[in-house]
């Protein structure tokens, strides 16, 4: 059973179609300053009027707002922005993102009316119980309309274990995250990490030797290991592409289960006409295609799994393609004499790995190819 970190996963969603560039990182809220005072007592009792005034945002509860032009002013853009203030536990995980009609971006500013961060999509670990403050503003000076301020809170999960068919979401603190699960049943399954902070990265380590990683499989920035396992203990670590990536990921292992009717060839002839599917593990796979006649011929490799790579070879032709058929899928297309030709099909890297599906189309053509 996965065990809870005793910290909390704190979502306040200001939510939509979020634009501009950290805005409300210039801003400079206008709150009266406060008279000097010669006691420190004085002083200390002073510092809440910091946000003395703002209305309160409550966790889990939906505020609504407008940001027009009545709004306070940012004198560096002239945007306007509304301030609410919001009490935040130590260890907390803030993420603010925006929804309605303006168009605009969110920034939390502690009790000294320090920045801590601005985002499109803003996620804080809070260091400090207390109040902070949520700054709401339009991304430029024509920027106005109702917004919606809503909050919920997650909890993170501290497990090291990752179990079959139970995702879990956790923070990646500028390191790396390690985890170890067992699979009991030889079979194909899928691990996926997926992350709207930074560029996900897998590592999985298994029985006999076994190695694969993974940096976009899944699509975006996001990790997908997509392969056949055999039964045993296996290691996966969880990281950032390039070491220095911090936020929340989802982790998840499902099992992959085939449509009824498909079958695997990962090898023997290719018929034009036809299409298979094959399972790429690193590995290269060969196939053969053999031509009666002078031919037009279009080879296609296409996976969700992975970016594909396709070669042909035979009759002193010598061709290749990454993604000639669109987004990652591979194409070769190419007038070919009659004769037996080497097909090779496999990943763009030799460390993906996945399902596939390979076609041929081949038209009888007239002249001769210029090889």
């Amino acid at each position: 059973m996965a065990k809870s970190s005793p910290f909390g996963y704190l979502l306040v969603a200001v939510g939509g179609g979020v634009i501009g560039f950290l805005a409300a990182q210039s801003i400079t809220p206008n709150i009266p300053s406060e008279p000097a005072h010669e006691s420190q007592t004085d002083q200390d009792t002073a510092e809440p009027s910091r946000l003395a005034g703002l209305e309160r945002a409550t966790l889990g509860e939906r505020l609504r707002g407008e940001v027009t032009s009545e709004s306070a002013l940012n004198g560096n853009d002239g945007s306007r922005f509304e301030r609410y203030v919001i009490a935040l536990d130590e260890d907390d995980l803030v993420e603010v993102s925006l929804d309605g009609a303006l168009q605009g971006v969110v920034a939390i500013y502690d009790d000294q009316l320090q920045l801590l961060d601005s985002a499109e999509v803003l996620r804080q670990r809070i260091d400090q119980s207390g109040d902070y403050m949520l700054v709401v503003s339009g991304a430029d000076a024509q920027s106005y309309g109702p917004f919606t301020l809503e909050s919920r809170r997650l909890e993170l999960s501290d497990t090291d274990t990752l179990a079959l068919d139970t995702p879990l979401d956790s923070w990646l603190q500028s390191d790396e995250r390690e985890y170890t699960f067992t699979v009991e049943e030889a079979g194909m399954y899928d691990i996926d990490m997926r992350s709207d902070e930074f560029d996900a990265y897998l590592v999985l380590e298994g029985p006999n030797g076994y190695y694969r990683e993974d940096d976009d499989s899944a699509g975006n920035l996001n990790a997908r290991i997509a392969d056949f396992l055999a039964p045993g203990e296996y290691q996966l670590t969880a990281r950032s592409a390039y070491g220095d990536g911090e936020g929340v990921f989802t982790l998840a292992l499902t099992p992959r289960e085939l449509p009824s009717d498909t079958q695997l060839r990962n090898a023997g002839e290719l018929t034009p006409g036809e299409s298979l599917n094959g399972w790429y593990s690193g590995e290269s796979l060969t196939y053969e295609l053999t031509l009666d006649e002078t031919s037009s011929v279009t080879l296609d490799m296409r996976s969700s799994d992975f970016d594909t790579y396709l070669e042909v070879e035979g009759n002193g032709v010598s061709l290749s393609d990454d993604d000639g058929a669109g987004g990652t899928d591979s194409r070769i297309t190419e007038q070919l004499l009659p004769g037996t030709y080497t097909v090779t099909a496999r990943g763009y890297s030799n460390t993906a790995s996945g399902l596939f599906e390979l076609s041929t189309r081949a038209e009888p053509s007239e002249g001769e190819p210029q090889l």
